[in-house]
């Protein structure tokens, strides 16, 4: 009987010597990996807008994936929408601070390329991401290709218009010598998704000059136009809620349909209103962590490429609503 009792409880003294053996690898496991990360390889900044946009929470979800995969330490700085005065107070702050990389969205070229040169004299390194209305030369990029955002939007008025339709145009003017084979690029991406189609064209191409009034303005004259225009094409995000509330206030929805650009709240709430049929939208999480990562391997002294063209997305009623739930969720 003693024996038997002896037994078990050797038996349970093993179980228990096992298990906190277990306990200590574990323990030992964790403790490594948190020195990892407090102990990081390079400091990266990223500077981002200062606006509760959808797109900045995907973004910082990449950045925040890449900084764990690559050992860095990632610190977010915010400024204001197309604040070159902010941006360059943001960037002198990053050096003087000694951070080893920034990578920011040029608010325009002449004064953003000055700022970069300035922080790469410093021994900075430097990225550009989501810049395609400002290339700032001899700076590595991140972000949509102009082109395929032309081919995905005209797939999509092709799509809601059954290929039928006269087409004006909305482009975000950059003001910059770039700035027109940006333009190029998005017209020919279109042009050639309406290629099979000859009943649906290219009737008008605008510019704006980054103004949701002045896209205002612009849609209510397309609207009085005598010439029919039956569809618009916005790619600039700000403007497109407001061109689409001229629809509404016009009484125009379903005679004139409207495809966007990006994520903005208003913009998704007219998608599942039925005024705007969809938007097209860069995929911010592969931005944040596509920046993090050229920076991070450029520091380790890898080559890395000059452009990394990110992949698109598309809204319409039929996946609106599941893209509201993951906004919830996360």
């Amino acid at each position: 009987m003693l024996k038997g009792i002896f037994g078990i409880l050797i038996g349970m003294l093993l179980i228990l010597s096992i298990m906190f053996g277990k306990l200590v690898i574990s323990t030992d496991l964790k403790t490594e990996e948190k020195v990892s990360i407090e102990n990081p390889k390079h400091h990266i900044q990223l500077i981002v807008q200062n606006t509760d946009e959808y797109f900045w929470t995907l973004f910082q979800e990449g950045a925040k994936a890449a900084e764990e995969e690559f050992g860095v330490y990632v610190e977010l700085v915010t400024v204001a929408q197309r604040d070159t005065d902010d941006l360059t107070k943001a960037v002198e702050m990053g050096v003087n601070a000694g951070v080893d990389a920034i990578a920011l969205q040029a608010a325009d070229l002449e004064r953003t390329q000055t700022i970069i040169e300035g922080a790469k004299e410093q021994g900075v390194a430097m990225l550009t991401y989501e810049s395609k209305n400002f290339i700032i030369p001899s700076t590595p990029m991140v972000g949509t290709n102009s082109y395929s955002l032309g081919c995905t939007a005209g797939k999509m008025a092709v799509e809601a218009s059954r290929g039928q339709a006269n087409v004006a145009v909305i482009i975000n003017n950059g003001g910059n010598q770039g700035d027109e084979q940006y333009k190029n690029n998005i017209v020919q991406g279109i042009m050639d998704s309406f290629s099979v189609y000859s009943t649906i064209n290219i009737k008008y191409i605008y510019t704006i000059n980054a103004d949701m009034f002045e896209a205002e303005k612009l849609a209510s004259s397309i609207i009085e136009d005598t010439n029919n225009v039956n569809f618009i094409i916005c790619f600039d995000e700000r403007s497109t809620p407001g061109i689409a509330q001229i629809l509404v206030d016009n009484n125009k929805v379903g005679d004139i349909k409207l495809i966007g650009c990006g994520v903005m709240p208003q913009t998704l709430d007219y998608i599942k209103r039925g005024v705007i049929y969809g938007t097209v939208c860069p995929n911010a999480y592969e931005i944040g962590y596509s920046s993090v990562k050229q920076l991070a391997q450029s520091l380790n002294g890898e080559q890395i490429s000059d452009y990394i063209s990110t992949k698109l997305y598309t809204i319409d009623v039929n996946n609106v609503e599941q893209y509201n739930q993951k906004m919830e969720l996360d």
